[in-house]
């Protein structure tokens, strides 16, 4: 479940970076996804990088808005998206497909 945490955490590295440095980067970090697949498996790698583009399209809608001067009074600031942690520790996820995975009796089946 680590792996899940680093590989997040990673994809969010690089594209703070480059948001700050080049304000672009890759939605689809090849890499990353080549690193990780082998350790977690593809469906969960895939799992994990499509939330982190949720969270970065929802950063970049409100930017947007926040550039148009369209930005809703109750939101004071907009950050980037945050990695995940607890405490100041990485916290332990894992994101799950569906179609890859079952509950039978309380147990995870694959």
């Amino acid at each position: 479940m680590d792996n899940c945490v680093r590989l997040y955490n990673e994809v969010n590295f690089e594209r703070r970076q480059a948001y700050i440095y080049f304000r672009k980067f890759e939605w689809y970090p090849k890499h990353l996804y080549k690193k990780y697949a082998q350790l977690i498996g593809s469906a969960t790698a895939q799992q994990i990088i499509n939330k982190n583009n949720e969270a970065w399209k929802s950063f970049l809608a409100l930017k947007r808005l926040e550039a148009e001067g369209k930005l809703s009074e109750h939101i004071a600031r907009v950050s980037m998206p945050r990695y995940w942690k607890k405490n100041g520790r990485r916290e332990l996820r894992i994101i799950v497909r569906s179609d890859c995975y079952k509950i039978d009796d309380k147990y995870l089946l694959a």
